[in-house]
């Protein structure tokens, strides 16, 4: 029979793992955090100690905005905290019990990655088709023409490079694009890296080699292109997009209709950031000109291709 030991407040004995995940032990887990809270996993570790993986369902507005259908769908977000049952040696288990606090910040810092890693599969999905935008072209621009020069001369020194940019990034930007693989320095001179000398790519005209060596960059690159090279406006538009495909994903439902409002309430809830109406509008008519999210009607849908590729790379729970 499991017990809780009240005198502390803070611990769980039971006596094996059935009750943690189907009996008075996971109720009182509950009682402790919350009744979205469930086991979401356990196994025994090599000392015979209990490893309990702990999971949170919260509930969520999925609702199609054309249909107003009001669905509320409950979404279970895995591994937010991990327990550990230690054996006693007298048929018990015992576990010491956070605070519910520490429970709740394992829950936000799971969602936190769950959302950047749909931002970063949102990101390998768009680029191709959104780095001509204006405001990601600028942010790009000096990499675009990195990689446009040195595929139409093969070779050019460094020093030449940094004279035609007329920026003091040049060499850190070169340096990035060589631990990636695209491009390599040799003896002061920087030519094509063999990411940039696959026969698939050489095969385009230069126009699209070009977009499509920028796409490759950004899927390999997105973090250390954010955090070295500062460049912010790579989270700017899978953000926006994700505040729509985040909702058509937990709904499984490409053809999920949702307003400007919903998207806005989806970005502010999911960035912790407030944002008006009217730029989120903005942002999603730039978006749909490039055909990774379609608007009609005020209405926004999404792209068939972009959501096949996000939903097989991006888990939401």
């Amino acid at each position: 029979m499991s017990s809780t030991d009240w005198s502390t407040g803070s611990r769980l004995k039971f006596r094996n793992p059935e009750e943690i995940k189907y009996g008075r032990a996971e109720s009182q887990l509950k009682h402790r955090y919350g009744r979205g809270i469930y086991v979401n996993d356990i196994y025994e570790a090599s000392n015979e100690d209990l490893v309990i993986s702990l999971g949170n369902t919260v509930p969520k507005d999925v609702s199609d905005s054309l249909e107003q259908d009001r669905v509320l769908q409950f979404i279970n977000i895995r591994d937010i905290y991990t327990l550990r049952g230690e054996a006693t040696g007298e048929g018990v288990y015992v576990v010491d019990l956070p605070d519910r606090d520490e429970v709740h910040k394992g829950f936000v810092q799971r969602r936190r990655q769950i959302i950047d890693r749909l931002d970063w599969s949102m990101a390998k999905a768009i680029y191709e088709h959104v780095f001509e935008l204006t405001p990601v072209e600028n942010q790009l621009n000096a990499i675009i023409q990195l990689v446009r020069w040195v595929h139409e001369e093969s070779s050019i020194p460094l020093t030449r490079l940094k004279d035609a940019q007329g920026s003091d990034n040049t060499e850190e930007y070169v340096h990035v694009l060589s631990d990636l693989g695209f491009l390599e320095l040799d003896d002061g001179d920087v030519v094509e890296g063999e990411k940039m000398q696959e026969t698939q790519l050489l095969e385009l005209d230069n126009e699209d080699y070009v977009k499509t060596v920028i796409g490759n960059i950004v899927k390999e690159g997105y973090n250390v292109l954010q955090d070295r090279l500062e460049l912010r406006m790579l989270r700017h538009y899978p953000k926006f997009c994700n505040a729509y495909y985040y909702d058509a994903l937990q709904r499984q439902d490409p053809g999920l209709h949702l307003d400007v409002d919903a998207v806005t309430k989806n970005y502010n809830r999911q960035y912790d950031e407030d944002i008006d109406s009217f730029v989120v509008r903005d942002k999603l008519n730039e978006l749909a000109e490039t055909s990774v999210i379609r608007m009609q009607d005020g209405y926004v849908q999404s792209s068939p291709d972009v959501y096949q590729q996000v939903s097989q790379e991006a888990p939401v729970s």
